[in-house]
């Protein structure tokens, strides 16, 4: 949606917005942009924005009763002087976090009522937020993950072992300006680049890809280790970002770089990006985001040259061990696009049902799922970015009636490559201020292909997680449920 399709985090995304109007949109405010602001505490009802943009109060506690002693001064401290010195300690620093309890079951062919498995993986988020005053902040997030279903040696239906329990560094991040000139994010931090619903070619700086269904409710990708530089330009409209890219990097020469440049042209959006590092592909993208008559639309479109990421064709028999052949795609230069808009449709004088639709080219992909085994095999086997075309569309009715705490929205994405189908309906609910319940039901169909998979191996001797074959019922569908408390 024009004026926020940009931004990412990690709680739940809000409802759709209308259309943009014609009127030029304000430039974006010095600290933050519309297009990529700092990450946000998760659900916690805390508004970030303004607590970072209102100063901590600079003076002190008044005195009361001082007495003199000759050389020594005591001072009788009152109630109201601990309230205060407490309430200016509040503003400098909160803790804070998530808690994600859920559970869930997956329906397959062939397989038992009794025999369905279920998962519960629970996530448990804690946050510290330090702000000394309006112009330097530290962060800094955790992540406990714990599946109550996983027991310690259980593996998955390839042979890799299962954790039931992780600790993860989500966030550490300090930010701070330049003569309020120049804003510089250091750290682990999460960011997001790119406009489109369920696909995002753009957003270079994450290497795990979005989950396209998942997401509506909770996006579960963790921060990434930055050096962002940011300069606003308000004459302009525009924002300018210089990122260095520490991800993983043990040497300099490891180290990667990024720009990005955002401007408001009218009732447009316009983001240009540019990434390169050592080892990986030299990616240039486009974003635009436009509202047009009671549209919202959005394009956005990546390239990628010098990819020596694994690309295989031919075909893959384990039995007589033929194994496809990897080709050499670096001196391609291979395209992504996303198009997609959005339609709000007025119902009544409260209630707006909006529909939209995406499509994404992805020319990394296959053209088939003959291959889909032999990638899931050698671990590249990557949800949403397997095929060549893919389709998304999806209804969102937020708090529909009388029911003000309550939102729907359902959606189906397909890999038109391999016909293959998923569907599913999410409800939301908030119960209070504090704690929110959400529930789904998916239906995945059609041929076998990516979102509709099954594998059947049979045992190979002497071959390493071979020996007793695999076999791999495709799913039908799954249903879930979760409760969130923020504190």
């Amino acid at each position: 949606m024009l004026g926020s399709a940009m931004a990412g985090d990690d709680a739940t995304p809000p409802p759709p917005v209308p259309a943009a109007t014609t009127d030029a949109p304000a430039p974006a405010p010095p600290a933050e942009t519309p297009a990529e602001a700092p990450p946000p505490l998760p659900d916690n009802g805390v508004d970030e924005d303004a607590m970072f943009g209102s100063p901590a109060p600079t003076e002190a506690p008044p005195e009361t009763g001082a007495t003199d002693l000759g050389d020594v001064q005591l001072t009788e401290t009152s109630s109201s002087d601990i309230a205060s010195r407490l309430g200016l300690a509040d503003e400098r620093l909160t803790i804070g976090g998530k808690l994600y309890m859920r559970a869930g079951a997956a329906f397959n062919e062939d397989t038992d009522l009794a025999d369905t498995p279920y998962s519960s993986p629970n996530l448990l988020d804690l946050f510290t937020d330090i702000r000394p005053n309006d112009r330097v902040r530290g962060y800094a997030q955790a992540r406990f993950r714990y599946d109550f279903t996983v027991a310690a040696g259980d593996t998955d239906a390839y042979g890799a072992e299962a954790e039931p329990a992780s600790v993860t560094l989500d966030q550490l991040w300090l930010k701070f300006d330049v003569a309020h000139r120049v804003y510089v994010t250091a750290g682990r931090q999460r960011v997001k680049w790119g406009s489109g619903r369920f696909w995002n070619p753009t957003d270079f700086m994450n290497q795990q890809t979005l989950d396209a269904l998942n997401a509506t409710v909770f996006d579960e990708r963790t921060g990434v280790t930055l050096m962002k530089v940011h300069v606003p330009i308000e004459s302009l409209g525009a924002n300018l970002y210089g990122v260095a890219n520490f991800d993983g990097a043990d040497t300099v020469e490891q180290i990667g770089g990024a720009l990005r440049t955002e401007w408001v042209l009218g009732p447009s959006e316009i983001a240009l990006s540019a990434a390169a590092r050592k080892g990986d592909p030299l990616r240039l993208g486009a974003d635009v985001s436009a509202g047009v008559g009671p549209f919202d639309l959005h394009l956005e479109a990546a390239v990628k040259h010098g990819d020596n990421g694994p690309y295989y064709e031919g075909t893959w028999d384990i039995a007589t061990f033929k194994f496809p052949e990897e080709v050499d795609r670096s001196d391609e230069w291979i395209p992504q696009v996303v198009a997609g808009a959005e339609l709000g449709i007025l119902v009544n004088d409260e209630d707006t049902v909006y529909v939209g639709a995406e499509y994404f080219y992805n020319g990394a992909g296959y053209e088939s799922s003959e291959l889909y085994p032999y990638l899931a095999f050698m671990g590249y086997f990557t949800p949403f970015y397997l095929g060549q075309h893919y389709a998304g569309a999806y209804i969102a009715v937020p708090s529909p009636g009388n029911w003000d705490d309550i939102s729907f929205t359902t959606s189906t994405l397909s890999n038109l490559s391999d016909h293959t189908y998923a569907s599913r309906l999410d409800v939301s609910a908030k119960l209070n201020t504090f704690l929110s319940v959400n529930a789904y039901g998916q239906v995945n169909y059609g041929e076998n292909g990516e979102l509709h998979y099954s594998v059947d191996i049979d045992p190979v001797p002497g071959v390493v997680a071979l020996e007793e074959g695999i076999s791999i019922p495709a799913p039908i569908g799954s249903v879930g449920v979760g409760a969130m408390v923020n504190f």
